[in-house]
């Protein structure tokens, strides 16, 4: 990518250090499988690692693996006694059992960064996008802030995990994607101005209304502009440049970036639909 184009505050990846994985759980949830493993020859990355991150399954001819799989870290946690261990989502079909082994590379890519002081907080996500918020919203509540979700999905099948967030969020949302952005402004008007920060996970095309409401309404926003599973998502290492976003909005618009490397949380100013 050209330097010269990149917005300011974008920090590419360091580092790729690629771990063997040992499946020690399956937990079915809908057309998921929420998989624990634990992490071996482990990095100061795990234990750093935050919401928004992801890791690699490299690609592997020998197996039948021609493209990499890219998947959202649904969690991660280092400690002396156990280790590194981490969580996954993946879809059901892949039939993952226990003693099964992976290669990851990560994690990788820009988290979602903590509110200075504990707000009330909005997290939006569509599909796939509830496997961050899902480890984001624990996170947040165990540091003090008041949790709201709205969450869309096409098929309600789709929508992942909705117990542990109803036990960990003080209101959940369900929408479609087609009614997302209206449902997100209804609930910053309920909640009076309250909330302080909106995290998004959503189709790049809803973020600029996304974040331009959020803006309306005085709250700042964090949005995700990599679509992990999605077509454009091919290497997730910065090599294949196929996830290049042209930012569409703000201070950095016309400008491009590289959302797996210097990504994919970035401040939503950056994908805002209005100028400033």
């Amino acid at each position: 990518m050209d330097a010269r184009r990149r917005p300011a505050g974008a920090r590419p990846t360091g580092v790729l250090t690629t771990s063997t994985a040992e499946v020690v759980s399956v937990r079915p949830a809908g057309r998921f499988d929420v998989v624990a493993l634990t992490v071996s020859h482990g990095h100061d990355g795990w234990g750093s690692a935050r919401p928004g991150q992801f890791v690699v399954e490299p690609r592997d001819p020998a197996a039948g693996t021609v493209r990499a799989r890219v998947h959202w870290l649904a969690g991660s946690d280092q400690d002396p006694v156990h280790g590194t261990t981490a969580e996954l989502v993946l879809p059901a079909d892949r039939s993952v059992t226990p003693g099964d082994r992976m290669r990851l590379l990560g994690p990788l890519g820009q988290g979602f960064p903590a509110p200075r002081q504990p707000v009330p907080v909005l997290l939006v996500g569509h599909q796939g996008g509830a496997v961050p918020l899902r480890w984001l919203t624990a996170r947040l509540r165990s540091r003090g802030c008041v949790v709201h979700l709205v969450l869309s999905a096409d098929d309600p099948e789709l929508h992942l995990d909705l117990p542990f967030l109803r036990r960990h969020a003080r209101s959940v949302v369900l929408t479609t994607s087609v009614d997302l952005v209206d449902a997100v402004g209804r609930v910053l008007d309920e909640l009076g101005g309250q909330v302080g920060v909106v995290y998004a996970v959503t189709p790049l095309h809803l973020l600029p209304r996304l974040v331009d409401a959020a803006g309306a309404r005085g709250a700042a926003c964090r949005a995700s502009v990599l679509d992990v599973g999605g077509q454009d998502v091919l290497c997730g290492t910065g090599l294949c440049g196929g996830c290049d976003l042209e930012l569409p909005g703000g201070p950095a618009a016309g400008q491009l970036l590289r959302a797996c490397t210097e990504g994919p949380v970035v401040p939503g100013e950056w994908v805002g639909g209005r100028s400033s």
